[in-house]
């Protein structure tokens, strides 16, 4: 039962595989982000494991979505370093902002030309079709 009732608070501490898990990420991925300094625990036990809150959380969520999008790595440690006091954050913010917009430009030119793909394949298909 105390298990059960240290999952429901919202403000229990996580270790990393719960991290992980509650993030859809390996342990490999928040230790390597830990590494590099994307994340950092809120706090470690008497025994030296760390443990991580929802701030942590929504970071590693955050920098895992960038990443999948494109956002390299060193790009991504410079923008943690600048939200984290480092460095002119809004500056990276727009950076992102802008890197993004043109990707997006880039992926609705990649989506015209597979629509073009599917139409062409598509009478393709319906004139042999008619013939038969």
């Amino acid at each position: 039962m105390p298990c059960r009732l240290r999952r429901e608070v919202s403000d229990a501490p996580y270790t990393a595989s719960r991290l992980a898990h509650d993030a859809g990420v390996s342990v490999h991925i928040v230790r390597d982000y830990v590494l590099r300094g994307l994340l950092r625990p809120a706090r470690r036990t008497q025994s030296g494991h760390r443990l991580y809150d929802d701030h942590a959380l929504e970071r590693l969520r955050f920098v895992r979505t960038l990443f999948e999008a494109g956002v390299g790595l060193d790009e991504l440690t410079r923008l943690c370093h600048a939200l984290d006091g480092g460095g002119d954050a809004i500056e990276f913010l727009l950076c992102l902002r802008a890197q993004l917009a043109a990707r997006r430009a880039a992926l609705d030119v990649l989506d015209g030309h597979l629509e073009q793909m599917i139409s062409a394949i598509g009478a393709d298909t319906a004139k042999e079709s008619a013939r038969a």
